[in-house]
């Protein structure tokens, strides 16, 4: 049984990579739902990802929650209604102190078509206990996340300003059906 396992576990990490890998042990990892999101990374000492769900994900998650509850057409309807049109971008932080893992040490800029269209500093959220998975690194970790009420499009920039580190991670967030081959 533990063969199988390994084999299991070999084979998701050749078929999908060191992303695929990271997700399946609860590791972050950039992740676009219908999106790829090419990283290019300058704040070291711990680690960011962001995660972004557009209107239509949220729509489609709001659909099944409201569903699931078994809430009146209205009360649907509002709820869509209410989605943020632009989607919601969740960033996952890490570092190696309590205090460096606060998100008030960040600021999130997003660019469309080299405009800002959004800009907005992390809250200040004490961090959560240090990870296990990282061997003998143990980082604290936090997550913050923001709406968009701008429409982005199928491409557009997120930049995660680390003011701690004077560092920025850029993140360049592409709709699948329209990157380029």
């Amino acid at each position: 049984m533990k063969k199988i396992s390994v084999i299991a576990l070999l084979m998701s990490f050749l078929l999908g990579g060191c992303a695929g890998l990271n997700e399946m042990l609860g590791l972050p990892v950039n992740k676009g739902n219908g999106y790829s999101i090419k990283h290019t990374k300058e704040i070291y000492s711990g680690g960011v990802h962001i995660e972004y769900q557009d209107h239509d994900f949220l729509v489609e998650e709001i659909k099944k929650k409201m569903a699931n509850r078994m809430a009146p057409l209205e009360d649907t309807q509002n709820a869509i209604f209410n989605a943020p049109i632009g989607g919601r971008i969740f960033v996952h932080y890490e570092q190696l102190t309590i205090g460096a893992a606060n998100t008030k040490w960040l600021e999130y800029v997003i660019k469309r078509d080299g405009q800002e269209v959004y800009r907005k500093m992390g809250n200040n959220r004490i961090a959560n206990v240090p990870t296990d998975y990282s061997a003998a690194v143990r980082f604290w970790w936090n997550t913050d996340g923001f709406d968009i009420t701008t429409y982005l499009g199928d491409e557009f920039e997120v930049y995660v300003i680390s003011h701690l580190a004077g560092k920025k991670d850029h993140f360049k967030v592409i709709k699948k059906s329209k990157e380029k081959t």
